[in-house]
C-alpha cells in the first residue's frame, strides 16, 4: 500500500511539473480538416463542398495558415472571417488569423463550389495555451 502511494505521488508530481508544456505538443496537423459534397447542391454548373476545419489540440491555434493552391469558388466564401487566399496562389488563412479552440462546436465551417475538391492542408499556426498555475510558495 504504502509502495503504491509513493508511485501515485511520484506520478502526480510528474504530471505537475511538465503541466505547462502540453502546449509544446500541439501542431499544425492536430487541425483535422473533413470535406464532402452536399448532395443535390450545384452553383454555377460547379459541385458545392462543405468544409470543416477542426481543432483537436487541447490549445487554440491562431493564424491558421492552410495549403490552398489554386484555391477559387464560384461562390462567395468571406475573405474577411473565414478562408482569405494570400495571394501567392499557395496558402489561405483560416478565420481571419483568429485562435480556432479545442472541438467541433468551434470548427470553422465553410462551403465553396468548384469543378474539384480542392486539398486542403494545415502548414502553420501559432499555438495559445494558458500556462500552468504558478506553483504555491509555502
Amino acid at each position: 500500500m504504502e509502495a503504491t502511494l509513493k508511485m501515485f505521488a511520484f506520478l502526480l508530481l510528474c504530471c505537475l511539473c511538465n503541466g505547462g508544456n502540453a502546449y509544446e505538443e500541439c501542431k499544425p496537423s492536430d487541425l483535422a480538416i473533413t470535406q464532402i459534397v452536399v448532395p443535390g447542391h450545384v452553383v454555377g454548373g460547379y459541385r458545392v463542398y462543405a468544409v470543416a476545419v477542426e481543432n483537436r489540440c487541447i490549445c487554440s491555434q491562431g493564424e491558421v495558415k492552410l495549403a490552398c493552391r489554386g484555391f477559387n469558388s464560384s461562390v462567395h466564401v468571406d475573405p474577411a472571417g473565414v478562408l482569405r487566399p494570400d495571394g501567392d496562389g499557395e496558402l489561405c488563412t483560416l478565420n481571419g488569423s483568429r485562435p480556432i479552440a479545442m472541438g467541433l462546436e468551434y470548427a470553422v465551417k465553410f462551403y465553396y463550389a468548384w469543378s474539384s475538391q480542392f486539398s486542403f492542408k494545415p502548414v502553420s499556426s501559432t499555438i495559445a495555451c494558458s500556462p500552468a498555475a504558478p506553483e504555491p510558495s509555502w
